[in-house]
């Protein structure tokens, strides 16, 4: 009983500690991110107000959108598909979270436009090849978990089921699925 309790706290403190330095190497909080963004483009302290203003209103605009898409998901989650309900409520929570998807993609493109008319044409320039580098190093990224074996370990031919079977439960035995 008492290794088994030790082997507990341990496996309770390697949880906390692996947490602890995720959380850690997450990278800068949003307002460092801004405020490392203000220094590169040189941005005029008017300038630097406008855009605290704008990403405050967008955040608020986007609070419920974000809470849709969490709650959709939740709903997903949590369906049973031994409920009789299951397909509707399924297709319900699905429409909504690509409904609040679709939403906040549209919210971040009117932001992104507001932001961008704020800025002068270098400025602009400035913040493009920004985005340009960003976009060439998670091209990188991306060429390299290619090689390692594709999306998050999974590995080829599993497809978005990740290994499931056909019923949404695990394969048993190494059976492939029922054609």
């Amino acid at each position: 009983m008492n290794i088994r309790n030790s082997l507990m706290a341990a496996a309770v403190a390697a949880t906390l500690f692996t947490t602890a330095v995720a959380k850690a190497d997450d990278g800068p909080a949003p307002e460092q991110r801004m405020q490392r963004a203000f220094e590169q483009l040189g941005l005029t302290d008017a300038q630097r107000t406008q855009l605290r203003s704008l990403s405050e209103s967008h955040r608020s605009a986007t609070a419920p959108l974000r809470e849709q898409v969490r709650t959709s998901q939740q709903t997903l989650a949590n369906a049973k598909p031994d409920d009789p309900n299951y397909a509707t409520v399924t297709a319900e929570a699905r429409r909504n979270l690509d409904t609040a998807r679709q939403q906040l993609r549209d919210q971040q493109e009117q932001f992104r436009s507001q932001t961008e008319a704020l800025l002068t044409p270098e400025q602009r320039n400035s913040l493009e090849a920004r985005r340009a580098e960003r976009r060439e190093r998670m091209e990188e990224r991306r060429g390299q978990m290619g090689e390692m074996g594709g999306r998050g370990g999974m590995g080829e031919g599993r497809g978005r089921m990740g290994g499931m079977g056909e019923r949404g439960g695990p394969r048993q035995g190494g059976r492939p699925p029922r054609q």
